[in-house]
């Protein structure tokens, strides 16, 4: 009879699985992205700009057709409340067109202040532009650095601030102005201190703007007396008759 092997005394190992590791290996990821941060507003704000003491010029203007623009800039003395202007329209003091005007104390109130006025006026027509000081020492240079300039469509035509009591500029208003092209017609009568300009001359008297006195309430006023004579009273009022209105 055929005869079965014997099986050996060690039988074959069974195939062994690896045993697992006592931790997992953690599966490879990349780091987060980190995420955006916004950058946290500053403790106090920006500052504001802070407005200079002196407006600066205005820009241009634009005015109807046959109309010019005029610009006025003045900067005040140390007594502003002194100082008052007259525009007029004719080739006359005494007959002209009154275009504009500011008054003593009212207006002008700040010293060492610039104000800016700008009008549209008539093109091709005369006008004359008056300056006055109350006390007849101009606008410059004793009592503050004071000026003013006029200026037709942006571009200066005359500047000043040293007279006595007033100063005229008289001009054509022309559209075409420009740096190569000077308006014709400027004249400029400047009352030097101590001086007149046509207070004799009765064709060219001014009429009262202003009824106001001016006198500060219990202050003697610059080159004045709050004890005045009524001599010396009539004296300043014939000299505020000769203000145009």
């Amino acid at each position: 009879a055929p005869q079965t092997p014997a099986p050996t005394s060690d039988p074959t190992p069974a195939p062994q699985t690896p045993a697992p590791t006592s931790a997992p290996t953690p599966a490879p990821t990349s780091a987060p992205t980190p995420a955006p941060q916004t950058t946290a507003p500053t403790s106090a704000p920006s500052s504001a700009l802070t407005p200079s003491a002196s407006p600066s010029p205005s820009p241009s203007f634009s005015c109807p057709d046959g109309q010019v623009g005029f610009t006025l800039t003045l900067t005040t003395d140390d007594y502003p409340e002194e100082t008052r202007w007259v525009l007029k329209q004719g080739n006359q003091w005494s007959t002209g067109t009154m275009i504009a005007s500011v008054d003593y104390l009212t207006t002008y109130t700040k010293p060492q202040a610039t104000y800016i006025e700008n009008l549209c006026i008539e093109e091709n027509k005369t006008f004359m532009f008056r300056i006055f000081d109350k006390v007849r020492d101009g606008i410059c240079c004793n009592h503050g650095k004071g000026e003013y300039s006029l200026a037709l469509n942006d571009q200066e035509i005359h500047r000043g601030g040293e007279f006595n009591r007033k100063e005229q500029t008289k001009f054509e208003a022309i559209s075409s102005y420009s740096n190569t092209n000077t308006p014709p017609g400027i004249e400029v009568d400047t009352e030097p201190k101590g001086g007149n300009l046509d207070s004799t001359n009765e064709d060219e008297k001014e009429e009262l703007l202003s009824t106001l006195p001016f006198i500060e309430v219990g202050k003697e006023t610059r080159g004045g007396n709050i004890d005045s004579t009524s001599e010396n009273e009539e004296d300043s009022t014939s000299e505020d008759d000769e203000e145009a209105s």
